[in-house]
């Protein structure tokens, strides 16, 4: 090892670079927490590159990073550049027995930034704690404090001046630090809602002990409604796309804790756009079920007629004038009302609920639209239609409203109560489903409480017959959710066809030969599907042990492509699937492992049901927590994954963490679909996405027809992200991994901007947990239906 060296032959060695790269290249080494290295680092040349850096350990390469962190707190030093320069390298993987000097090199140069850091085994003696807070101008910020040699769970704390604005405990899982030892002592601050004024506010952010963490303070600068509510009405257009692009590229949220406050400021119902075409058509509203006459008058009251909406009111239940359910809804029909909707006695729609239901109703071939509503406060954003997900959870019975020629075409004209009528109009609908039902973006229904037993048990055997029509031969099967959930949890299971289709499982490995023993054992343990064809695709081994293994694999009858050649797993996976002779292909990789038996059947039985393309399953990481719970898109306007801050049995956002559900992609660790949708969407591109989105690319192809990717968390694996090939930290894969973001960008922007299976009220902040946070500002939140936006390349 060389010889240490000292800070002043570290300046020397900047100086040595000369003057030019001097003036170039800013930035500092600024210091050492835990496992963690931080500074920051500009190029004057080009601000809004993100500058990769070398760390060194007593002048000897060991890391890469690159300073892409955000760090409003140095707006002084980086020259008016945007403040996502700063940089946290992790030295986890650095022996610990390691002693000497830390400096950080900018990469392919001689320039080392000014300070340096000593680094050595941690002393016997107790520390304070260690951690640091990261923002991005938004109400959330979030972080990490542990103490390093005690267990304790930390505190946090923020403050605006001397005033205390928001606290937390650190004992989240933070999957920004997994596999380290503070990755269960993460935190997540919400602050309120009056900083959100456009102006600029210094948050101090402090442990238990009142020291500030690195990256204190943090500077939130934002508005509740974004930025254009800071422009004058007469802006240039170009100025307002500008700010639309900065929030696209910088999504910031909220916590659901303020939705209240972020209903007043920015997501109120209001009235809708554009008037409709023609005359209001006329509505019946039947209000039911038990309640006395303070709840069926609270109904009422809600339901006063809006100038140009003509709307009858009927009421029904015992002592009323229509003593029955069915009576009313006979009553609404024969008086000719051209479309129907339901309210339990008590619950209240909002202003303007009717105009804007009836905004989507105007939609060509809509015959029912549904909208999001609340139930003490919480808020239920739904998605467009999700067949899986509303059999599951009855998502869309609170808030509908159907034409009355679907009420008879249906043949539901008879129903005993809301949720049978509703349930036959559905499954009437459910082959057209994708162009006859319309999602209205906009908490419109408000619950006074939630379902009750018998409400429960009406709606479970309503969806079980609706079931019964729409796939005779499948079961709904009760789940046990958390005892105030307000959404019915429930598993279908349908058969399998008696003639069972061959599988090709597909798994492409390079060495690693121990992980790759463990999926294929984990597969034979688990799996009895009598045609099972397995191929490995081999990208070249070399070590001796996974060569052995390989040949062993071939004895056993596996089919083994040797690949070899730079890793491109789109390449790898299209030469496989076009040797497969599986009607069904599954993609896996090598560090996936099967955790019980049936997994397999699970998907085969999501995949084989009419128009769904693909189907994936839940994956856990080593540690119990959710790796994939379907994709998302938009997040940090590309895509990520649902459900990394939960646990395996967790329920999450109205069950979505337990229930099946159509999403807009999953993952090729462990993804099935047909081997002719496969070849008719062209594979996977192993040209614009040879290692990362590729699997998105490939599950928005093959949506292009209409067709549904279903995630089943009733299919269960466990998944060592990245154990074989490793995580993007060289130089080279950044930039790589950066062509292919933005040529997902480029190709898919109009989907990324508008995800089917999320809601335009919720957060896409890159460090927000899905589902957790409300947007600011909310995105269009036009009717939607359940169609993929085209490709724009």
């Amino acid at each position: 090892m060389n010889q240490p060296r000292t800070p002043a032959a570290v300046l020397h060695g900047t100086r040595a670079a000369g003057k030019a790269g001097a003036r170039r290249w800013l930035g500092r080494l600024e210091g050492v927490q835990g496992e963690l290295l931080y500074g920051w680092a500009l190029d004057r040349r080009d601000t809004q590159a993100r500058v990769v850096l070398e760390v060194l350990l007593d002048g000897e390469a060991i890391a890469a990073t690159v300073a892409d962190v955000a760090r409003p707190d140095l707006a002084a030093q980086l020259d008016g550049a945007d403040p996502c320069h700063g940089f946290v390298a992790d030295l986890g993987a650095l022996d610990g027995a390691a002693r000497g000097m830390l400096t950080v090199r900018v990469a392919n140069t001689a320039v080392v930034l000014p300070g340096h850091a000593d680094h050595a085994p941690p002393p016997a003696a107790q520390g304070g704690t260690a951690g640091g807070v990261y923002g991005d101008g938004g109400l959330r910020l979030h972080g990490w404090s542990r103490h390093p040699y005690l267990p304790q769970t930390q505190t946090v704390q923020a403050f605006v001046g001397a005033l205390l604005v928001a606290g937390a405990r650190a004992d989240r899982f933070y999957p920004h630090l997994r596999g380290q030892a503070a990755e269960r002592h993460g935190f997540q601050l919400e602050l309120p809602v009056e900083l959100a004024d456009g102006k600029p506010h210094s948050v101090r952010v402090v442990d238990q002990d009142g020291v500030p963490l690195n990256g204190s303070p943090v500077t939130v600068c934002c508005h509740a409604s974004g930025l254009r509510a800071l422009l004058p009405p007469d802006q240039p257009a170009l100025l307002t796309d500008v700010i639309q692009g900065y929030e696209r590229l910088l999504p910031r949220g909220l916590g659901l804790a303020g939705y209240r406050q972020w209903t007043a400021l920015c997501a109120a119902p209001g009235a809708p756009g554009p008037a409709r075409p023609g005359p209001a058509p006329s509505v019946a509203i039947i209000v039911s079920g038990p309640g006395d006459d303070q709840a069926y008058a609270h109904s009422a009251a809600s339901l006063a007629a809006r100038p140009g909406q003509a709307l009858r009111v009927y009421a029904a239940g015992p002592g009323r004038a229509l003593p029955t359910f069915a009576a009313a809804l006979r009553a609404a029909l024969d008086d000719g009302n051209q479309v129907l909707g339901c309210v339990q006695a008590g619950d209240a729609l909002a202003p303007q609920a009717l105009a804007w239901a009836l905004d989507g109703l105007a939609l060509p071939g809509a015959q029912l639209v549904y909208a999001d509503s609340e139930c003490d406060g919480r808020p239920w954003f739904k998605p467009a239609w999700n067949p899986e997900y509303a059999l599951a959870s009855d998502y869309p019975l609170d808030g509908m409203l159907m034409r009355a020629d679907a009420v008879r075409a249906a043949g539901a004209q008879a129903a005993a109560d809301p949720a049978a009528l509703a349930w036959q109009v559905l499954a009437g609908l459910w082959r057209d489903g994708a162009e006859a039902i319309v999602h209205v973006p906009r908490v419109l229904y408000q619950r006074r409480r939630p379902p009750d037993a018998g409400q429960r048990q009406a709606r479970h055997a309503a969806a079980a017959a609706a079931l019964q029509r729409i796939a005779p031969g499948s079961t709904l099967a009760p789940l046990a959710p958390p005892a105030d959930a307000g959404y019915a949890a429930r598993r279908v299971r349908h058969p399998l066809p008696a003639a069972l289709p061959a599988v090709s499982l597909i798994i492409p490995t390079r060495d690693h030969g121990d992980l790759l023993q463990r999926c294929i054992d984990s597969i034979e343990r688990h799996t009895a599907w009598p045609a099972l064809e397995l191929i490995v695709v081999d990208n070249g081994s070399v070590q001796p042990a996974s060569r052995r293994y390989l040949r062993a694999l071939a004895r056993r009858g596996v089919t083994v492509l040797a690949r070899p050649g730079p890793f491109n797993y789109a390449a790898l996976n299209n030469d496989a699937v076009a040797l497969a002779r599986g009607e069904i292909v599954g993609l896996l990789n090598n560090d996936v492992e099967a955790l019980h038996d049936g997994w397999l059947e699970e998907l085969l039985a999501a995949l084989l049901q009419p128009g769904v393309v693909a189907a994936g399953a839940k994956l856990l990481w080593p540690n119990g927590m959710v790796q994939h719970g379907g994709v998302v898109l938009g997040l940090g306007n590309l895509a990520g994954h649902y459900g990394n801050h939960l646990a395996d049995a967790d329920w999450g956002d109205h069950g979505r963490n337990q229930l099946s559900q159509r999403v807009s992609a999953v993952t090729a660790a462990c993804m099935l679909l047909r081997k002719r949708d496969y070849l008719a969407a062209g594979g996977m591109d192993a040209q614009a996405f040879p290692v990362a989105f590729n699997d998105v690319d490939l599950c928005l192809k093959l949506q292009r027809g209409g067709g549904r990717i279903v995630w089943t968390p009733h299919a269960r694996l466990l998944h060592a992200e990245s154990a074989s090939r490793g995580h993007d930290t060289t130089p080279a894969q950044r930039q790589r991994l950066l062509r292919e973001s933005e040529r997902l960008r480029r190709r898919w922007q109009a989907a990324l901007l508008d995800d089917r299976a999320y809601h335009p009220s919720l957060s896409l902040d890159l460090r927000s947990a899905l589902f957790s946070g409300l947007a600011l500002p909310p995105r269009p939140r036009a009717p939607r239906r359940a169609g993929l936006p085209a490709a724009e390349d």
